[in-house]
């Protein structure tokens, strides 16, 4: 989440504040154009044949095609994008992604409107006439719809607080309320009526544009609803939803005291609480059903002749997550009517004591640096699992959203030192070349403050970085054609998110101390973006990917994997995942308790089973901090890591066996809780909590016999065709590469290059092709 600061909204975090982004008044329905001159705009384009898009999987990924040609894919949205527009074509892009809300043109039962969505368009064309447009539609109910359906709406758990209830308009020159992504007055997403008539709305308008000559620069839609409008549940923070609508889908739905509280501490114990782990597996289900029902509707309507995408599965920094996360993605992931899936990339926010909100480095309750999010040498990391959305046909959008030296107000957007031009640069080059040397695509998107734009000129339009980004923009379109993208990690981060089904409620961790951010849990909070941290800068690519996308073929490539939440397994899924793992001499890293949560009861033996280890349940809350003795040639680790906060239950290896190598113990107590051991054919290493530091995680690539590529802990992204380095501090470090690459910029092709950088130095390499 963090739609423009979305916690702030909802006063989680610095209490109740206004939103400084508003503008006077929608844009499109005041556009100072007449009627001659939109049918100029619109007219011209009659002769055009109507746009094509498509996604397709070619070169090792999912590559971008427009009009039968391959682009890249590269967009730029604003919420005040007839300002900005001029800018960004002068950046070298030509794609957009306009900001429409369909409540606008839903004037009564069945009567709709859309011509000021044509005066809009209109506007834009007449600034950039080559332009072409990828929309983000959103599907909200208009408030007489609401009025006259009160049956059909989201009922809480908890007292809403009254400012986020029938929220007045905030109207931005996107052509929507803003107000309407943060309204807990909103439809059930599980109410039929509100699907069957939106859906209408929404085929009307295709059909609107369909019969335009709009058609041949309409390249494809972004369907988005829901709360921020990335289909999070409206009104998570106060439990939805309990209307009569959701209980038709999942039945009786548990009380906020059941949701809310554990019976077994960190983890819920089926035997007492099955109940609400089959709620929350239906209600999540019913999100990914309605998504997938509305993109249906995109391609019957445009005859699948263009693309469709969406913002979903996100994984790392999901907050609220048992009511907000994407906990049963499989539909999505499958569905053959969403193209790509988009997401703003990590805004985890500084922990360290006495750093501003938009500062972005992250420690540990030990005080180990974990990282820095965003900002200069931030890793940008991104909140989806990219190789898992590859294997499931789908391109990968980031929104890359920073603040700029032209923005007067300090935001968690743009994250450390971005003030400057210096440190703005640094930022946009991370960002952009991430996107070059993952293989996927992006948008540069603008939010805006009140005044929207400092001299009404957007956060990017400004001559260093209208460079920057076209720089980017035209190494993208030369050299992605010609580029193989396909993933070269050895190392692989495994996640299960119905997992969080079965652990501790995030309103348990309130009020959130040492965390830098609001409304997570522990396991989302530390040993999933915490530890992202760290697995960015392990000097290496690495994948992410979900538990059910691994493979037995993964097994010879991954010589690391990392299991960081893999509580929650079926007997069925625990024995696949150990048939995957056998004798495939991998190195495994399971992490707090790996397959103990089964959907009948908690099951130590399965646990035991799938590590190799014997374990001792600990009942006695403690605190999450394991002292580490690791005394190997490749590592001296004589230091601390974890959370001070106490917790149960926990677990302890039982060590008597000379095959068990203890790395750890306990702090509070002479219990093993890091050790490692050989298994069923491969190496298990167990850490009872996270997030491990950057020291252990590059020590355990060495012992795995996975290639390093910088000598130094820097954030590295690579596939086939393209590599690109972050330094994560100041010096010469040397990038050894499997194959010969050049600098981007210029300069020889080889395997290996020493390199002198400052912290935040960006640079890219790419094959001869």
């Amino acid at each position: 989440m963090n739609r423009r600061d979305a916690l702030r909204l909802f006063s989680l975090a610095a209490g109740t504040a206004t939103v400084p982004f508003l503008r006077p008044s929608f844009e499109y329905l005041d556009l100072q154009i007449d009627d001659e001159g939109i049918l100029n705009q619109i007219e011209r384009l009659r002769s055009e044949p109507p746009a094509t898009s498509a996604v397709r999987i070619e070169r090792g990924g999912p590559r971008f095609f427009v009009n039968g040609k391959e682009e890249y894919p590269l967009f730029a949205g604003s919420s005040g994008l007839t300002d900005a527009i001029k800018g960004f074509r002068e950046s070298g892009i030509r794609f957009f992604h306009p900001l429409l809300s369909l409540e606008n043109g839903w004037i009564s039962p069945g009567t709709y409107d859309w011509n000021p969505v044509d005066r809009y368009f209109a506007k834009l064309l007449s600034i950039v006439p080559d332009a072409f447009f990828l929309p983000r539609l959103h599907l909200y109910a208009p408030t007489w719809w609401k009025d006259a359906h009160p049956d059909e709406l989201v009922q809480y758990g908890l007292p809403v607080d009254k400012t986020q209830y029938k929220m007045g308009p905030m109207k931005i020159d996107s052509g929507f309320d803003w107000n309407c992504v943060f309204d807990a007055y909103h439809p059930s997403l599980a109410s039929d009526v509100w699907k069957k008539e939106m859906g209408e709305v929404l085929r009307d308008f295709l059909r609107h544009m369909e019969q335009s000559p709009l058609r041949s620069r309409m390249i494809g839609y972004h369907i988005v609803g829901a709360m921020t409008a990335e289909w999070h549940y409206i009104g998570s923070r106060y439990l939805p939803d309990y209307s009569a609508p959701m209980q038709r889908v999942v039945g009786p739905v548990p009380t906020a005291e059941a949701r809310m509280r554990t019976t077994g501490g960190l983890l819920r114990d089926p035997e007492k609480e099955r109940n609400v782990m089959e709620f929350y597996r239906k209600y999540h289900e019913n999100t990914a059903n309605t998504v997938v029902q509305f993109a249906r509707v995109v391609k019957e309507e445009t005859k699948r002749r263009i693309v469709c995408g969406t913002f979903f599965a996100y994984v790392m920094e999901n907050v609220c997550i048992q009511e907000a996360g994407y906990l049963m993605p499989e539909r999505v992931l499958a569905c053959k009517d969403l193209d790509y899936l988009a997401s703003p990339y990590t805004y985890q926010h500084s922990n360290v004591p006495g750093n501003p909100r938009w500062e972005s480095d992250v420690i540990d309750d030990a005080g180990n640096w974990l990282g820095r999010a965003r900002g200069v040498g931030g890793d940008g990391g991104y909140r989806v699992l990219l190789e898992s959305l590859r294997r499931h046909n789908k391109l990968f959008i980031s929104e890359i959203d920073p603040t700029t030296y032209l923005e007067p107000e300090k935001t968690t957007e743009g994250g450390s030192g971005f003030s400057t031009v210096e440190g703005t640069l640094r930022i946009l080059g991370r960002d952009l070349a991430q996107v070059f040397a993952n293989g996927g695509g992006g948008w540069l998107f603008e939010f805006g403050h009140l005044p929207t734009f400092r001299a009404n000129k957007g956060w990017y339009d400004d001559p260093p970085m209208i460079k920057e980004i076209r720089r980017w923009a035209e190494l993208g379109q030369q050299s992605r054609s010609k580029l193989d993208i396909q993933s070269v990690a050895e190392i692989a981060a495994v996640y299960d998110v119905k997992s969080f089904i079965a652990t501790q409620h995030w309103k348990a961790e309130e009020p959130w101390r040492g965390y830098g951010i609001s409304i997570t849990d522990f396991f989302n909070h530390w040993l999933v973006n915490s530890q992202a941290r760290t697995f960015h800068r392990i000097g290496a690519p690495m994948d992410f990917l979900y538990r059910s996308d691994l493979t037995r073929q993964d097994l010879l490539r991954y010589k690391l994997l990392f299991m960081p939440n893999l509580f929650h397994l079926t007997a069925d899924e625990a024995q696949a995942l150990r048939g995957l793992l056998r004798g495939s001499g991998a190195t495994v890293v399971w992490y707090y308790a790996p397959g103990y949560v089964t959907p009948e009861r908690l099951s130590q033996t399965q646990m035991e089973e799938l590590t190799g280890f014997a374990f001792r349940r600990m009942d006695e809350p403690g605190p999450m901090m394991i002292e580490c003795k690791i005394a190997e040639p490749e590592l001296k680790f004589f230091k601390s890591y974890g959370v001070k906060k106490e917790h149960f239950p926990r677990f302890a290896v039982i060590s008597g066996d000379a095959s068990v190598h203890a790395l750890g113990r306990w702090s509070d107590r002479n219990e093993t809780a890091f050790a490692w051991k050989q298994h069923d054919g491969y190496t298990s290493f167990y850490a009872g909590t996270g997030p491990l530091p950057v020291e252990i995680l590059r020590w355990l690539a060495v012992k795995a016999g996975a290639r390093l590529w910088s000598s130094r802990p820097d954030n590295i992204r690579a596939t086939r065709g393209a590599v690109m380095i972050v330094a994560s501090d100041r010096g010469e470090r040397v990038l050894r590469l499997p194959e010969p690459m050049a600098p981007a910029d210029g300069g020889a092709a080889s395997r290996e290059h020493r390199l002198e950088m400052d912290f935040g130095d960006v640079k890219v390499f790419v094959s001869r092709h």
